[in-house]
C-alpha cells in the first residue's frame, strides 16, 4: 500500500485551497460537516459530492489544518481518520499530523461519529471519544482478508521450514531436509484461532480448505462459519493444548490483555507454533521469548509486538525459530480505496439516518 497515493475515486480532481469544500445546494434540509485530511478533502471530494446529491443532503468537508478556527470546528458533526494522517512515506506513525487531528477532535463539541482507517480500535484516544458518547466505526472489511492471508503465509512458511531452506540458500549449501525436521501434514493438524471476526473467519476458511481442524474462540462461543468448533473465551484452557497452531486475531481489550500468558504458553504442545496478527499486548512477550528460546514451542510468526517499532536490542530479532513482519500484515495496494469505500458507505448511512456498520465496541 502507498499511503500517499490519492484515492482513485477522484484522482483527477484538482486540489482546492479553500478551508472547507461546501457541497450544499440551496434548499437542502440540513448539512453535515465532516473533518477530513487535506488529501481526502481533495481526492475524495467528487465521490462525496455525488453521494450527497444522491441522498438529497449536504456535506461540507472540513480539511484538518492548524489554521482552523473554533467556529468552523463548532459545526463538525463527523470525522474520518484516514491512513494518510497517521503515516505517509518517510514519516513515522503517530506523527504530528495524528496529534493535530486528535486535538481538533477534542475541540469539536458537536462531534457524534468518527470513522477510522484501522480494523482495531484499542487506542486510548478512541476510548476517550467513546466516553464522550461519540460513535466510532472501524474498517475491518478493508484489511481482514489481507491480514488472514498474511497469517496463512506465516503458517505455510513455518510448516514447510522455509527459514531452514533460506539459511541453506544464503550459505550456498544443497541440503536435503533430515527426517526429524520433516513437517507433519497440515491435514493432521489443528488450529485454535482466538478471534472469529473478519480476520479469523477468513483464515479459518483458508485453513479448512487445507484440511486443518479449526477451533474458534470468542466471547460467547457462538458458532461461526468456517470453524469446526467454537468455544467461549472462558474455556480457552480446554483447547490450548490441542493447538498445533495458536493464532491470535482478536482486538486488544481489558479481557484479552496478556490473555496468552506463561501458563497458557506452557500448555501448548512442544510442536506447536504461535501466530500473532492481533495486538502485541495480548501475549506475554517475555514469556513467549523464553518459550521460543528454550524451544518449548516450535516457533512463531509475529506481526505485532508490545513495543513498536520493535527495538533493535530485542531478542526476538535473533531467534532462529521466529518469522516477523513490522505490523504490515494488512498492507495491500488498494487499502486506501477500500477504507474510503467503507467510509462512504457509513457516510451514506449517516446522512440518511440508517444504522452505522462496523461500530467499535
Amino acid at each position: 500500500m502507498d499511503p500517499g497515493r490519492p484515492f482513485t475515486h477522484n484522482s483527477r480532481h484538482p486540489p482546492t485551497n479553500s478551508t472547507a469544500n461546501d457541497m450544499t445546494k440551496p434548499g437542502l434540509p440540513w448539512n453535515t460537516h465532516v473533518l477530513v485530511s487535506p488529501l481526502v478533502g481533495d481526492a475524495g471530494q467528487a465521490a462525496i459530492a455525488e453521494l450527497a446529491a444522491g441522498a438529497g443532503s449536504g456535506i461540507t468537508l472540513v480539511p484538518a489544518t492548524s489554521g482552523l478556527r473554533q467556529h468552523e470546528l463548532d459545526r463538525v458533526d463527523a470525522a474520518f481518520f484516514s491512513r494518510d494522517i497517521f503515516s505517509m512515506p518517510g514519516r513515522p506513525p503517530s506523527n504530528d499530523g495524528t496529534r493535530l487531528f486528535f486535538r481538533l477532535l477534542d475541540a469539536c463539541p458537536r462531534l457524534k461519529w468518527l470513522h477510522i482507517f484501522s480494523a482495531g480500535s484499542d487506542k486510548a484516544k478512541y476510548r476517550e471519544l467513546r466516553a464522550r458518547g461519540i460513535s466510532i466505526t472501524a474498517s475491518p472489511d478493508a484489511s481482514g482478508t489481507a491480514v488472514a492471508t498474511s497469517a496463512l503465509a506465516g503458517i505455510l512458511a513455518l510448516n514447510k521450514r522455509l527459514q531452514w531452506h533460506h539459511a541453506n540458500q544464503l550459505a550456498r549449501t544443497w541440503r536435503a531436509m533430515p527426517d526429524e525436521l520433516c513437517p507433519a501434514p497440515l491435514d493432521r493438524q489443528t488450529a485454535v484461532l482466538i478471534g472469529t471476526g473478519h480476520i479469523g473467519a477468513a483464515l479459518a476458511k483458508f485453513l479448512q480448505s487445507l484440511g486443518l481442524r479449526t477451533i474458534g474462540v470468542n466471547r460467547s462461543g457462538r458458532a461461526v462459519p468456517g470453524f469446526d468448533e467454537t468455544v467461549p473465551q472462558a474455556h480457552l484452557d480446554g483447547v490450548v493444548d490441542k493447538a498445533d497452531w495458536l493464532v491470535i486475531c482478536c482486538p486488544l481489550t481489558d479481557e484479552t490483555r496478556n490473555l496468552i500468558d506463561a501458563g497458557r504458553l506452557a500448555r501448548l504442545p512442544r510442536e506447536a507454533h504461535l501466530v500473532n496478527v492481533g495486538r502485541g499486548g495480548i501475549v506475554d512477550e517475555p514469556a513467549l521469548v523464553r518459550a521460543l528460546r528454550e524451544k518449548r514451542i516450535s516457533g512463531a510468526y509475529l506481526d505485532v509486538f508490545e513495543r513498536e517499532p520493535l527495538p533493535p536490542e530485542s531478542e526476538i530479532w535473533s531467534l532462529d525459530n521466529v518469522m516477523l513482519t513490522p505490523h504490515s500484515a494488512a498492507r495491500i495496494a488498494d487499502f486506501n480505496d477500500r477504507v474510503f469505500a467503507g467510509f462512504l458507505d457509513n457516510l451514506h448511512r449517516w446522512i440518511t439516518g440508517r444504522p452505522l456498520v462496523n461500530v467499535a465496541a
